[in-house]
């Protein structure tokens, strides 16, 4: 079970750039009609920069940025209880963005992935031999294998 406590099962960069791009073709054959799509690969995103991303209609998704450091992910749960819009004032649960790398900054600072809507964040530098994530305080109760519902995270 993929979990930011345990991030061995996330696939390499290739492979998860590989991954995405065949979910997103297979739903632009199913669904031509790109608002009823889950899945969406823009391999023109920037200079050097490629795009993944999900969003289910409910509110969950991910993105991921492919570049020259490497790839970053970040996703948003809603019914987590780590979601931002949980707690009593907005803001991204601890530890979830803290250690991201300048690497990444133009990733993390992204507009467009809504970063105020994050419950989970990891990055791998192309050099990097696993991925990363941040020192995260999990709040009591949750189990490490919820961490990223299944529905968010479906085939990754």
């Amino acid at each position: 079970m993929i979990s930011t406590r345990n991030l061995t099962e996330l696939p390499t960069i290739e492979t998860l750039r590989k991954l995405t791009k065949s979910l997103a073709m297979l739903d632009a054959i199913l669904m031509p009609v790109w608002d009823n799509r889950y899945y969406s690969f823009n391999s023109k995103w920037a200079e050097n920069e490629q795009m993944a991303s999900m969003r289910n209609g409910q509110g969950d998704g991910w993105y991921c940025g492919f570049g020259l450091p490497g790839a970053f992910l970040k996703g948003f749960d809603h019914e987590s209880e780590m979601s931002p819009w949980s707690m009593e004032i907005t803001k991204v649960w601890p530890g979830v963005l803290d250690a991201v790398s300048d690497t990444f900054k133009s990733f993390a600072t992204e507009p467009a992935f809504s970063m105020e809507d994050t419950t989970f964040c990891m990055w791998r530098g192309i050099q990097d031999a696993q991925w990363n994530a941040g020192k995260i305080s999990f709040p009591a109760g949750v189990l490490p294998q919820l961490e990223m519902e299944k529905s968010v995270l479906p085939l990754i």
